[in-house]
């Protein structure tokens, strides 16, 4: 049985090189992957050692926060070790993510698993993980991206403030267009209402996040459901944050799947509905070892390297030296 590892980075090489080096040294039959977002710094020769078991996909996408592009890229990779590489579990994992425990432990559980996948879902329409109109907001509308105001910042506050209100006010004295603007720089998205959603009602929308723990054939059924639906791809073209719905809703309406509703991760949130994920530090450790994940998220060299050191020793692997050499070119 052998599982590959499918890394999602952007920037922060020096935690990248460390993160698939302790992977090799917890896993010595696995397959590493990593698709780097061409918008961060190139991936310098020499980054990671020498090893054939790890590979660049190539075409890399660039992705933007909130946009269809992040799906692209895991799409891209995906096909690309479906394509490629021979596994029989991919688990997806960002380049801040780091090994908590032993990953022999881990991968026996998989080898052992009654389940063809492990991908956190709820349903999207339900209150009681999402804010009250989430779903409504971000899936009942056709987004269209606006121009950006390159001179934003230097609008006067209190000018800002009248257009944060009318904005509002536009949004709640009716249904028929949404006007929503993004964080991290991304562009404002106007909205207008959709007639119906695709695939009919009885295929569920689901929210969830793209952390993936999946089997080949749950890959492949992935696969052949995006050949047969086309439209699923068109709509999530234009809604919004689609990379915490897209592969969700396929794998959870899928009855041929045997699905477990677990992330396999510990996920610092800073506070609930937080758009981005907290650093972890060293007074984590505790709750961190203690969930019993494979990985935790997310962990920042550039923040807290004491964390770092903490779990290398924890998991015997503080005398490690840090990787230089090339890494294996995929085409």
């Amino acid at each position: 049985m052998r599982v590959l590892y499918l890394i999602f980075s952007h920037d922060n090489l020096p935690q990248l090189a460390r993160l698939v080096d302790r992977i090799r040294s917890l896993s010595p039959d696995c397959l590493i992957a990593v698709h780097h977002d061409p918008n961060g710094p190139a991936l310098a020769p020499g980054l990671f050692k020498p090893d054939t078991r790890v590979h660049l996909v190539p075409e890399p996408v660039r992705g933007e926060w909130g946009d269809f592009s992040l799906v692209e890229q895991y799409l891209q990779a995906m096909r690309w070790c479906d394509g490629n590489l021979e596994f029989d579990w991919l688990i997806t994992i960002t380049g801040l993510s780091y090994p908590i425990q032993p990953l022999h432990k881990f991968e026996a559980m998989l080898a052992q698993s009654e389940f063809d996948a492990y991908v956190y879902h709820f349903d999207a329409f339900d209150t009681g993980h999402w804010p009250p109109g989430t779903a409504r907001t971000r899936y009942q509308f056709r987004y269209f991206k606006l121009p950006r105001f390159v001179y934003d910042h230097r609008v006067p506050a209190p000018i800002s403030n009248l257009l944060a209100g009318l904005r509002s006010w536009l949004n709640r004295s009716q249904h028929l267009l949404s006007l929503v603007p993004m964080p991290r720089g991304a562009p404002t998205r106007l909205g207008i209402r959709r007639l119906r959603l695709p695939l009919g009602r009885g295929f569920r929308l689901y929210g969830g996040r793209q952390m993936l723990n999946i089997n080949r054939r749950t890959l492949q059924r992935v696969r052949r459901f995006l050949d047969c639906h086309p439209e699923w791809i068109r709509y999530q073209q234009s809604v919004l944050i689609p990379d915490e719905s897209f592969f969700n809703s396929i794998i959870a309406n899928d009855p041929g799947i045997r699905l477990c509703n677990a992330t396999l991760r510990y996920i610092q949130w800073p506070k609930a509905h937080a758009s981005s994920v907290g650093v972890i530090g060293v007074d984590d450790l505790d709750k961190v070892f203690d969930s019993e994940a494979p990985f935790g998220l997310k962990f920042d060299l550039r923040v807290c390297p004491e964390a770092l050191q903490a779990v290398d020793a924890h998991l015997g692997l503080d005398n490690l030296d840090m990787p230089r050499g090339d890494v294996h070119a995929s085409s």
